[in-house]
């Protein structure tokens, strides 16, 4: 399998951003005849990043870079995904078991949802007489009482992490990385619609991304982490939630990408370094075709039928791939010297020219990379511990 060498320039070097010019010729990628930043800017995004690190979701203009909104939400909030309508904004509050529900015209934390019931008792039956005395049972999230300076553990709950909007926006897919469970949110009604416990897969029991894939949502099963055991990705009936089929990947599937023009679902590795995609009437003993990605390869993020950016968490790059020639190309993220670690996630700006990549090491940054040029064009201070991104056009607020 072909792998080029990454290319990483300052902003203001012309010369090297030609030599990227001619290197993206063969992955589908064009420049201008001046080696111009085309997507350098994006002046109508308004992005928002979940910051794990400080419970909260900001807000960045996109122009300016300066900050709209720092949102307190939970603990440790990760996956974000955006309505349709571009009104609400949904964050996975891994450490406080709920969702939290974002206005994204006002920047206000409309509510908290709950993805599981509080517990009454404890794994050997005894009462959790705490939550009978703080009527917990009528929260919408763990966070009013378990945080840093509140109940222990600071972290509850089940740990809700993948996030899957329905087409119609009124219902909410949440998995689980404890007790295997998929849960669905009435939107309309804030309420549990329904939780589905899904069968482990060998040892492979926590429930982590989801996609859909026309009339089929797709989930990845991993094994508790660390582990090189096998996981498994699983197809279920988008009605019944009843399996229809399965197919044993890497041990840690971090996330999954929808390919309807490909028929199939692309499926970042983490422990394996690959990339995957899988296909919906494949034979689930052949073996589906793999890029050898940069190690460490988490978010993915489709910039065309085409082309697929992954993030490279552990080699603090990014893998260009190229479905068409199954080919990889690695880009190191730096930028007049200065590298940024452990890459999370990534979201197309406003007119698809670049994309904003989160940078979640101890300093977090925001990063407008540049995709014809493969150039960062801005770099906004975050949090560290940085994780899940979403944009709002112009168009949209």
């Amino acid at each position: 399998m072909r792998r080029t060498p990454g290319l990483s320039t300052a902003a203001g070097a012309t010369v090297a951003r030609g030599v990227a010019c001619l290197a993206l010729a063969g992955v589908g990628f064009g420049c201008s005849a001046e080696g111009k930043r085309a997507g350098a800017t994006a002046a109508g995004d308004r992005v928002f990043v979940s910051q794990a690190g400080s419970s909260t979701v900001l807000a960045v203009d996109g122009a300016s870079g300066k900050t709209l909104a720092r949102l307190e939400v939970g603990m440790l909030p990760h996956n974000l995904v955006l309505s349709p309508d571009g009104r609400t904004l949904y964050a996975a509050v891994v450490g406080s078991q709920a969702v939290a529900e974002i206005d994204t015209a006002t920047l206000k934390l409309r509510r908290t949802l709950l993805t599981a019931p509080v517990p009454e008792t404890r794994d050997d039956g005894s009462i959790i007489q705490e939550h009978v005395d703080e009527d917990a049972f009528g929260a919408t999230t763990c966070y009013a009482c378990h945080r840093a300076d509140g109940a222990q553990p600071k972290y509850a709950g089940d740990r809700p992490f993948g996030l899957l909007l329905s087409p119609d926006g009124t219902s909410l897919y949440v998995t689980h990385l404890r007790q295997s469970r998929l849960t669905v949110l009435d939107l309309t009604q804030g309420r549990i619609e329904s939780t589905t416990s899904l069968a482990s897969a060998g040892t492979a029991t926590e429930v982590v991304a989801i996609a859909r894939l026309d009339d089929e949502i797709w989930v990845a099963l991993r094994p508790p982490q660390p582990s090189t055991d096998p996981g498994a990705l699983r197809r279920l009936d988008a009605e019944t939630l009843e399996p229809i089929a399965e197919l044993e990947i890497g041990s840690d599937p971090g996330a999954l990408l929808a390919l309807p023009e490909r028929g199939g679902v692309l499926v970042s590795n983490f422990e394996s370094d690959t990339v995957t995609l899988a296909g919906a009437d494949e034979d689930p003993s052949s073996a589906p075709f793999r890029f050898e990605a940069a190690p460490g390869p988490l978010g993915l993020l489709a910039l065309d039928p085409s082309h697929v950016l992954a993030l490279d968490y552990y080699s603090n790059a990014v893998s260009f791939l190229d479905l068409d020639h199954e080919s990889a190309e690695t880009l190191p993220l730096e930028h007049d010297g200065q590298p940024f670690a452990n890459p999370t996630n990534a979201a197309l700006a406003e007119g698809g020219q670049s994309a904003w990549v989160v940078s979640s090491g101890t300093d977090g940054h925001l990063l407008s990379l540049d995709l014809a040029s493969h150039t960062i064009a801005r770099d906004i201070p975050i949090d560290g511990l940085s994780f899940g991104v979403a944009v709002l056009p112009r168009a949209l607020h």
